[in-house]
């Protein structure tokens, strides 16, 4: 699976999550970061899931490849995707309607996956 297709759906999935008339408000901020680890797809969403216990982000969705939570003003969504036996393409996506708010969530997830 290419990045670009991931990124479109997951953007296409956070975009449900959230659905709110154009005339109420902004676009959301979002930001992603990316990494490709040497674990698995299970310890990837394993450890996808205590990063966003860590930060108070309620669960939204839980599949084979990836975990989201969300927040009254923030979703975060991880996805890990298996490249080749024992190494993992992870990517976190955060929106919010706050951009400082995003970005730091963004980097208190890295930090606590």
């Amino acid at each position: 699976m290419s990045m670009t297709y991931l990124l479109t759906v997951m953007l296409t999935g956070l975009g449900m999550v959230a659905t709110i008339p154009a005339s109420q408000a902004a676009s959301p901020s979002m930001h992603y970061a990316w990494q490709v680890l040497g674990i698995d797809t299970a310890q990837c969403l394993s450890q996808a899931r205590q990063a966003l216990e860590s930060q108070g982000l309620e669960p939204v969705q839980n599949d084979a490849t990836s975990v989201a939570g969300r927040s009254e003003t923030v979703t975060a969504m991880f996805v890990c995707v298996e490249n080749q036996p024992a190494t993992t393409t992870v990517m976190v996506v955060v929106a919010s309607d706050n951009d400082d708010q995003a970005l730091a969530l963004r980097e208190a997830l890295k930090q606590a996956f």
